[in-house]
């Protein structure tokens, strides 16, 4: 799942609201204590889900293929970004802010 806003305050606060609609957390202040910043602060290969709040697809394709091999498997993959790449478009579900909050 992808929130696509070029506010960080408008996609912190979308990534908690599918934090919270997936049961990942019960509160939006509860989603904040879990989310990284940073998909380099995730251990992808113990990870149960993946909150993030500000990814970008073009930095490391490696990575971005690990999170989509997460997803496959049914783990939870949320994160936020300035923008999607038409070419992420076909793989991701996106929400923009009207959508979600």
């Amino acid at each position: 799942m992808v929130c696509v806003s070029l506010d960080n305050a408008i996609r912190l606060n979308m990534v908690c609201e599918l934090a919270v609609r997936c049961r990942l957390a019960v509160i939006r202040s509860d989603a904040k204590k879990i989310m990284q910043h940073s998909i380099y602060d995730v251990n992808l290969s113990e990870a149960y889900y993946v909150l993030v709040d500000d990814f970008n697809f073009r930095d490391s394709l490696s990575t971005t293929q690990r999170l989509y091999e997460m997803a496959a498997r049914g783990i939870a993959v949320i994160v936020g970004v300035r923008k999607i790449p038409r070419d992420f478009e076909f793989l991701c579900d996106i929400y923009y802010p009207e959508s979600i909050l």
